[in-house]
C-alpha cells in the first residue's frame, strides 16, 4: 500500500509541475504578443510622423517654385502614397500655415508649420 501512496503523490507533483510550467508559458506568450502590438504601434507612428514631414518638405517646395509664378497657393496636396502610408498637406498662404498629416495603417500624426512671408 505504501508504494501506491508514493506513486499517487509523485503523479500528482508531476500533474501540478506541468500545470504550472504551462501557466508560465502561456504568461510569456501573451506578454510576447503584447509588446509585438506595442512595438508595430510606435513603429506606425513614427512612420506617419516622418510621412507628415515629408508633407511639410513637399509644400515647402511647392511655396518656393510655385509663388514666383503666381500659381494658386491655397490649397490641399494629396492623399499622396509613399512607402506604406499616405499624407495629405493643408496650405493657408493667408495666415502662412502648412498642415500636414501622415498616415499609415490607421495611425495619424499631424503637424503644423507656421512660416514667415517674405
Amino acid at each position: 500500500m505504501n508504494t501506491i501512496t508514493n506513486k499517487g503523490v509523485v503523479l500528482l507533483s508531476v500533474v501540478i509541475i506541468l500545470l504550472t510550467i504551462t501557466l508560465i508559458g502561456g504568461s510569456l506568450a501573451a506578454f510576447l504578443s503584447s509588446v509585438n502590438i506595442s512595438t508595430c504601434n510606435i513603429a506606425d507612428q513614427t512612420k506617419a510622423l516622418y510621412l507628415a514631414e515629408a508633407g511639410i518638405a513637399h509644400a515647402i517646395h511647392n511655396l518656393r517654385t510655385e509663388a514666383g509664378e503666381g500659381g494658386i497657393l491655397d490649397k490641399t496636396i494629396g492623399p499622396i502614397t509613399l512607402g506604406e502610408g499616405t499624407y495629405q498637406v493643408s496650405v493657408d498662404f493667408a495666415q502662412s500655415l502648412i498642415t500636414s498629416t501622415g498616415e499609415v495603417r490607421g495611425t495619424r500624426r499631424t503637424l503644423q508649420f507656421q512660416y514667415k512671408p517674405l
